[in-house]
């Protein structure tokens, strides 16, 4: 799996593609949207490629690719989001870790640890992280709280 990590500023992935706990290779795991999003992404790694397609598309209700064991997390100028399997954007106020490291990651951050040297952490911990860390300093409204990021969804485009 992998260890992908959002600590407020900065979103971070390791690069280890492990298959039943064997190291199978190393891929890029962050990339960035047609809109200027950042998308880190966790999981099985074929369904990484269609929800990337749906995700440039506009992310169209009526067209959401079918996926499984996926997790994500989505930074960019509009706030942060996490999004699983059923591929609903969900706010995230706070530091957010995810894959096979998550716990290990989040321990780093409690103790004051970066988003990448939480990674690095979980990499040390967990057999399923590794590789080159791969992250991006994203400019975010991550502070707002949900009720504030729901009012401006509902208002926006609203004169």
């Amino acid at each position: 799996m992998t260890t992908i990590v959002w600590d407020g500023t900065t979103l971070a992935t390791d690069s280890l593609i492990s298959v039943n706990g064997s190291t199978y290779n190393h891929a890029q795991k962050l990339f960035k949207l047609d809109n200027g999003e950042w998308v880190a992404f966790a999981g099985e790694q074929q369904g990484w490629w269609e929800v990337m397609e749906w995700l440039n598309a506009g992310a169209p209700r009526n067209a959401k690719p079918h996926v499984t064991r996926i997790e994500m997390i989505i930074a960019g100028p509009n706030g942060v989001f996490e999004m699983f399997d059923r591929l609903v954007r969900m706010p995230v106020t706070g530091p957010v870790a995810y894959g096979t490291g998550w716990k290990w990651a989040l321990a780093a951050i409690d103790h004051g640890k970066s988003a990448v040297e939480a990674v690095e952490y979980a990499a040390t911990r967990d057999h399923d992280t590794g590789g080159d860390v791969q992250s991006v300093d994203v400019m975010t409204k991550a502070g707002k709280s949900f009720d504030a990021l729901m009012r401006e969804a509902d208002t926006a485009g609203v004169e």
